[in-house]
């Protein structure tokens, strides 16, 4: 069975771009079950920042997301950063600013519509780069496919809508394409989990003058710290570690179009644990949502 990358010596950079892995079949869908992990993971953790963000705001939570991710993986890698190029810090750079943005926007986002409706205009970015990647009309097709499902299961979200609300779903989508296309390059200049722990140290110092800004006193409470470390190792440290991985091996066009499993893990999670109930039209929107991803890695892995 295909391994993750090894996380190589402490702060270990490459001196340039290194080629992708062999893009093989068994690989190609051993990094697609892993990604519906990190899927999993990333939404359980964002019940918690739901939580945080009651108590605090969008700001502090985004802060310490990544700022506390990226202290956790300072302490476990302990990377060096002497002898980086420009090139990697402007990587890095991307990286930190388009993980933050995103994720800024979307709780902006959520904060204003149904998370249905957040996640449905969110994913218009990333299926625009999917469908400027693929590599043949079929993709293509797959990929507005996926886009159809997930309208379906966002359907009931899209009746309470506020136009900033959807400007930051937007904004928030714009920003996770630019992550993925930073993720990538990042995961090709730096060994392991190097580069993630770098771009999201320089991240969450970069948001932490919102969060002071915004509600200064949450950093100095416990239970706010809490689900503060929570929310960087279930919605950061996992999801964002598996992305870097995956991404040496997945085309970013199919990995863009797998993004839009991202709502179907959340609603079955909120089936099996929450006890929630799915409109029929959700159901069907399920389905040819995790029916699109798979025809989408079919075609990929045919063609590879």
């Amino acid at each position: 069975m295909p391994q993750l990358p090894a996380a190589g010596a402490p702060g270990a950079s490459a001196s340039g771009p290194s080629s992708p892995a062999p893009a093989t079949a068994a690989r190609l869908w051993f990094f697609a079950v892993l990604l519906v992990i990190g899927m999993f993971s990333l939404e359980f953790g964002s019940a918690f920042a739901a939580v945080a963000i009651t108590s605090a705001s969008a700001g502090v939570v985004v802060t310490l997301r990544m700022g506390l991710a990226g202290l956790i993986l300072l302490l476990l890698l302990r990377p060096r950063v002497r002898g980086l190029s420009r090139t990697d810090w402007a990587w890095l750079g991307g990286l930190a600013a388009t993980m933050g943005s995103m994720n800024l926007f979307f709780y902006l986002s959520i904060d204003r519509i149904p998370l249905g409706a957040a996640v449905t205009f969110e994913l218009v970015g990333p299926l625009i780069l999917a469908a400027v990647r693929a590599r043949s009309p079929r993709s293509a097709l797959f990929t507005a496919l996926a886009f159809g499902g997930v309208v379906m299961l966002g359907w009931s979200g899209l009746r309470d809508l506020t136009v900033a609300g959807v400007a930051c779903a937007l904004t928030a989508g714009a920003f996770w394409a630019g992550y993925i296309l930073t993720t990538e390059g990042t995961g090709r200049r730096f060994s392991g989990q190097t580069g993630l722990a770098l771009a999201l140290t320089v991240g969450g110092m970069s948001l932490a003058p919102i969060g002071l800004l915004t509600a200064p006193s949450a950093f100095l409470d416990p239970r706010i710290l809490g689900l503060g470390a929570v929310v960087a190792v279930m919605s950061s440290i996992i999801p964002y570690g598996i992305d870097m991985a995956a991404l040496r091996v997945l085309p970013a066009g199919l990995f863009a179009t797998l993004t839009a499993l991202a709502p179907a893990t959340a609603a079955i999670a909120g089936v099996a644990i929450l006890g929630q109930r799915l409109a029929v039209l959700s159901w069907i929107g399920l389905v040819v949502v995790v029916a699109a991803a798979g025809l989408a890695l079919r075609e990929s892995a045919v063609a590879s």
